[in-house]
């Protein structure tokens, strides 16, 4: 059956109130792209010789935790909007997976072509490919991340099966939703080794976040983004206090409106997954004197013009088509 005009006008009023969380997207994703391309380095040495600048573009690897902080928001908004009646967990599963996985593995696809042509200088085994494809790296001693970044999937995946599950019980009451989140928070205090603890402050600051936005226990959700604050501040280095509250006011209060970025941020998964295999290729290419030696500027702006325009293209041939399975799945 389709949607009633009512329904359709209600969702197109949603998404329009929710822009500024694509211009946040896109924002995230360039803040790690000049972060890796400003951390560049050839065979000739550093692509921006600056120590200061290269520096200073240390915080853009902090767009990774706006991520979580983007997904803790989103992710509990949407589950929140769903019937607790006919709430159905693996569907839930299916539909991230779905979502998530083909643009993963055509990146992962993509990787595996580049190293196979680069001169024939293959050097990825079945049993690590297979260990990259299921995010299972961590689990074997002797196995290596294909692309760093697929650590972050990793964290990014876990973090969706723990809050589908744990969904249940915190919209049955207030206390149980309470005592999940700030139990959560504690124990980062203890096991933030971990990956997915280490980044619980990021992901419970955006269910937080979601449920102020829609004005929903602000005293309790206050509470939550107060003591995401301190655990950072005890344990974490300053730049993460800063993107979290960076974060927040984003989320909540300075909403970004900015028609480029909300454009951007459609593709923003493709331009994360996929700037380090073009951008990073072509500065490899066009910032080595074995083949072309590019002044440095001008090869950092083609290469961030090269990594939107591949990822643009990426996100119509892989993601799109990702998306439109994601939708049919109903949970």
């Amino acid at each position: 059956m389709k949607p009633n005009r009512y329904f359709s006008s209600a969702l197109e009023k949603e998404k329009k109130q929710l822009g500024h969380i694509e211009s946040l997207r896109a924002l995230a994703a360039l803040m790690v792209l000049v972060f890796h391309f400003l951390s560049f380095t050839g065979v000739d040495g550093f692509l921006i010789e600056n120590a200061q600048l290269r520096e200073s573009s240390k915080f853009g690897a902090q767009g990774v935790e706006l991520f979580y902080i983007i997904s803790g928001f989103v992710i509990y908004y949407s589950l929140s909007n769903t019937n607790p009646v006919s709430y159905n967990y693996l569907k839930y599963i299916g539909k991230r997976f779905a979502r998530i996985f083909p643009p993963f593995l055509g990146t992962l696809f993509l990787i595996c072509v580049i190293a196979l042509l680069w001169k024939g200088n293959y050097g990825y085994t079945a049993k690590q490919i297979l260990e990259n494809a299921t995010l299972t790296v961590d689990l074997f001693r002797d196995s290596e991340w294909m692309n760093p970044i697929f650590v972050t999937l990793k964290v990014e995946f876990l973090f969706y099966l723990l809050i589908g599950f744990l969904v249940i019980w915190m919209r049955k009451s207030l206390w149980i939703y309470g005592v999940i989140l700030f139990s959560s928070l504690l124990s980062v205090l203890f096991f933030h080794s971990i990956d997915i603890v280490h980044n619980i402050p990021f992901f419970v600051a955006g269910i937080a976040c979601s449920e102020i936005y829609r004005s929903k226990h602000i005293l309790v959700n206050s509470l939550l983004l107060t003591g995401s604050m301190l655990v950072l501040i005890f344990i974490f280095p300053g730049e993460d206090i800063l993107v979290l509250s960076l974060g927040i006011a984003f989320l909540l209060w300075l909403k970004i409106k900015s028609a480029w970025l909300e454009w951007m941020g459609q593709f923003s998964y493709s331009l994360y997954l996929t700037h380090g295999l073009s951008g990073g290729l072509f500065l490899f290419v066009f910032k080595n004197p074995n083949y072309v030696n590019l002044n440095s500027w001008l090869a950092l702006i083609l290469a961030l013009v090269v990594a939107l325009v591949f990822a643009y293209c990426y996100y119509l041939i892989v993601e799109k088509r990702a998306m439109s399975w994601s939708r049919k799945i109903n949970y």
